[in-house]
């Protein structure tokens, strides 16, 4: 007999997502468990078992997002697998990017609610006709999980190179670094609303490679220790994003990314 209820989740296949999601969801509702279906790492050998980050995603789901993704689970629920394992929900969790968005003359972009109910009635229609009445919770990372990552900054880009920094390197890097992306990054477009993020002048720019270029172009422990050749810092989404997602707080993401992540996060939460 179950004692809790089972989740299905189906999360985009990068390496942030591979090993750190589920750990985040249970910080949301520690009530259920989570079933991860996508992605899927391949066995790990006893010499490496230590170092979670040198897992590689299964061949058929590395990369897996968007309508890949949808048709990924459309066709696992159909399978004998999932129709025996007895799940009381479907979770997917997927980048948004630059779906469900319109731009403004400006050339920015601006949440486009009746695009985003109709992908999801769309998919719960298709669902719905292989698995009847079973929920369907959409979290969607908007644009990418890194929106969430700067939503709650202190527990992320604020305190994972901790291990690389002296404490007083780190509060410098924080303060400089939390500026230059609100500044430069986000603009005062979109500091504000970073689920709307990223249409500039009619072009979407990726916030991920927006925050790895100004790492790579930056050297914000320069005025800290003028004199000191520094290395750079670095962001990678499978080492510190992956770290960061095991860090951050919803409730604090919540907060600040009040459309996408907010609708996940109540839904998730709530359900028993």
């Amino acid at each position: 007999m179950k004692t809790k209820k089972r989740i299905a989740c189906f999360f985009t296949a990068g390496y942030t997502e591979l090993n750190s999601m589920k750990l985040f969801m249970k910080k949301i509702n520690s009530q259920v468990e989570y079933i991860q279906l996508c992605p899927i790492g391949t066995r790990r050998s006893k010499d490496t078992i230590k170092n979670r980050h040198v897992d590689n995603i299964k061949t058929q789901q590395n990369g897996l997002t968007g309508p890949g993704l949808i048709e990924f689970v459309l066709k696992f629920v159909e399978t004998k697998r999932f129709q025996e394992e007895d799940y009381d929900a479907i979770l997917i969790e997927d980048d948004k990017d630059d779906r469900f968005l319109s731009i403004h003359a400006d050339g920015t972009g601006i949440f486009e609610q009746i695009k985003w109910d109709e992908f999801k009635t769309n998919i719960r229609e298709n669902l719905n006709k292989v698995c009847p009445n079973l929920p369907i919770i959409f979290f969607y990372a908007a644009p990418e999980v890194e929106s969430w990552f700067l939503a709650d900054f202190e527990n992320s880009f604020g305190s994972v190179y901790r291990t690389e920094l002296s404490s007083q390197e780190n509060e410098f890097f924080k303060v400089r670094f939390r500026k230059h992306t609100n500044d430069f990054v986000l603009t005062n477009r979109y500091k504000d609303c970073i689920e709307q993020y990223g249409y500039f002048n009619g072009k979407y720019h990726k916030l991920s490679t927006q925050i790895q270029d100004a790492l790579l172009a930056n050297d914000f422990l320069q005025e800290y220790q003028p004199e000191k050749s520094h290395s750079k810092i670095s962001y990678s989404k499978r080492i510190q994003g992956e770290e960061m997602l095991r860090q951050i707080d919803p409730i604090i993401v919540s907060q600040y990314c009040t459309t996408y992540f907010k609708e996940g996060f109540l839904a998730l939460k709530s359900f028993e």
